[in-house]
């Protein structure tokens, strides 16, 4: 297992971005490169932090970088709390399995990329600048 997600930091983080580049929501489902994220808060951080699940974790800036370090600490530690409390998913999760729900920040209708096994959820207004990603499920069907 790679380091504890919560309480990581940013400098940390910066240096396990910079390791491999890869798309960021499969580096911060690998509990290899970070333990303690899956795939429901992959969505939270990244729409917290406002960034692409396919931004490359090698191409993100300074400023980018301290996004995802402080989305990560607060969603992590907003979710804790709100287990503590005996919050259940559909209380805790504002991005993950909501899709076609307004984005709680911006209004906009969540968007899918679907894969075989698992779904990225995300605000296309708040994190892809208005561009909706490409969706699996087709290219599936047509192979």
């Amino acid at each position: 297992l790679g380091p504890e997600a919560y309480g990581l930091g940013r400098e940390r983080l910066r240096e396990i971005l910079a390791r491999d580049s890869r798309r960021l929501h499969p580096l911060l489902r690998d509990q290899r490169a970070l333990a303690g994220i899956g795939r429901a808060w992959s969505n939270e951080i990244l729409h917290r932090a406002r960034l692409s699940p396919f931004a490359l974790s090698t191409q993100l800036d300074d400023e980018e970088v301290a996004r995802l370090a402080e989305a990560m600490e607060a969603e992590l530690e907003r979710g804790l709390a709100l287990r503590q409390e005996g919050a259940n998913d559909a209380r805790t999760l504002r991005v993950h399995n909501r899709l076609g729900e307004p984005c709680h920040v911006c209004g906009t209708p969540l968007a899918r990329v679907d894969y075989e096994e698992h779904t990225i959820v995300y605000c296309p207004r708040c994190q892809t600048g208005g561009r909706l990603l490409k969706d699996r499920r087709l290219s599936r069907l047509l192979r």
